[in-house]
C-alpha cells in the first residue's frame, strides 16, 4: 500500500470527526439527546445484563457475609450451650451430693438422741492394698476430729480414725484385718468379736459352737470396752460353718456398707454417741 494513501485516509478521518464534533456543538440540545438515545438504544440490553450481573454479585457478597456472620454466631451459641450443659450437670451433681449428705445425717439423727452434731466428711482416697482396708477423709483436727473417732454411714459402722492430720484423716475400716469390733447378734444377743479379712468381708470370732446362728442374722456393735458405741449396725451373717474339732463356729459376715458405693461419711466424736436400743434403730 502507498504510504501517502494511508496518511491521506487518516487525515480524512480526523477531519470528518472534527466536523462532526463541531456540528454537534451547534445542534440544539433536544436533537443531541435524540442522537444519544438512538446510539444508546442498541446498547441497553447489554447495559441491563451488566447491571443485573453487578447487582447479583453484590447480593451474593452480602449473602456470603451474612452466612459467615451467622456461622460464627452459631458456633458461639453452640459453645455457650455446651458450657451451659456442663454447668447444669455440675449443679445437678452438687444437688445430689447435698441430698445424700442430708439423708445420712437425717438417718443418724433419727436413730440417735445425742445432742452433738456429727461432722460430714467426703471420702477423698482409698488404700488399694490387698491387705489393708482404709480410706482418707477430708476432715482433720481443724474440723474437730481426733484419733479414735467413730465413722458411720447412717446408723451403720464404717470404721474409726486411726491417724489424723490438720485437714484429713485415715480411717481403718471394719473390713481391715487389723480391725476388731466387740459385737453381738441382734437376735440371740450372743457376743463375739468382728474382725476384717483380706477379701473385704468380716468374720465373727469366739461364738460358741452350741450357739444357734442362722444366715441373715444381724450383727451390731456391743459397746464392750468403750472403743465403739453400742448398737451400730455392722452386717449380716452370710455363712455359718461348724467343724467338729473346733470350739467356735466359723461365721462369715457381709458388711452393711459397701465402701466403694459411698462418697460421704459421718465422723462421730468418741463417746458422744449414746447407746441405742434395738427398737430405736432401723436395721433394714
Amino acid at each position: 500500500m502507498n504510504p501517502d494513501f494511508g496518511r491521506s485516509i487518516k487525515s480524512s478521518i480526523i477531519y470528518i470527526l472534527v466536523i462532526i464534533s463541531i456540528s454537534l456543538l451547534t445542534i440544539p440540545a433536544s436533537i443531541t439527546n435524540n442522537i444519544k438515545v438512538t446510539i444508546a438504544s442498541p446498547l441497553a440490553p447489554v447495559q441491563k445484563i451488566i447491571s443485573q450481573t453487578s447487582d447479583l454479585f453484590k447480593n451474593s457478597l452480602k449473602k456470603l457475609a451474612s452466612i459467615a456472620s451467622n456461622t460464627q454466631k452459631n458456633e458461639e451459641m453452640e459453645e455457650e450451650l455446651f458450657l451451659l450443659k456442663n454447668k447444669i450437670v455440675k449443679q445437678q451433681d452438687d444437688i445430689n451430693t447435698y441430698k445424700r449428705k442430708l439423708e445420712i445425717v437425717s438417718i443418724f439423727k433419727k436413730d440417735n438422741y445425742s445432742d452433738r452434731k456429727p461432722i460430714i466428711a467426703d471420702i477423698i482416697g482409698y488404700d488399694v492394698s490387698n491387705f489393708r482396708k482404709s480410706i482418707i477423709i477430708d476432715v482433720g483436727t481443724k474440723q474437730g476430729a481426733s484419733v479414735g473417732d467413730i465413722i458411720v454411714f447412717g446408723n451403720a459402722l464404717v470404721g474409726r480414725i486411726s491417724a489424723i492430720g490438720r485437714s484429713s484423716g485415715r480411717v481403718i475400716l471394719i473390713t481391715d484385718p487389723a480391725s476388731n469390733v466387740p459385737s453381738r447378734f441382734l437376735q440371740s444377743r450372743t457376743q463375739g468379736m468382728v474382725q476384717g479379712t483380706a477379701d473385704g468381708t468380716c468374720i465373727m470370732k469366739y461364738v460358741p459352737r452350741q450357739t444357734e446362728i442362722n444366715e441373715s442374722d444381724k450383727v451390731v456393735s456391743s459397746g464392750i470396752g468403750g472403743a465403739f458405741p453400742r448398737s451400730l449396725y455392722i452386717g449380716d451373717v452370710v455363712e455359718v460353718k461348724q467343724k467338729n474339732a473346733k470350739l467356735f463356729k466359723d461365721i462369715k459376715i457381709k458388711p452393711r456398707i459397701a465402701i466403694s458405693k459411698i462418697e460421704h461419711v459421718l465422723v462421730i466424736k468418741k463417746q458422744s454417741v449414746e447407746s441405742l436400743s434395738e427398737s430405736e434403730v432401723n436395721y433394714q
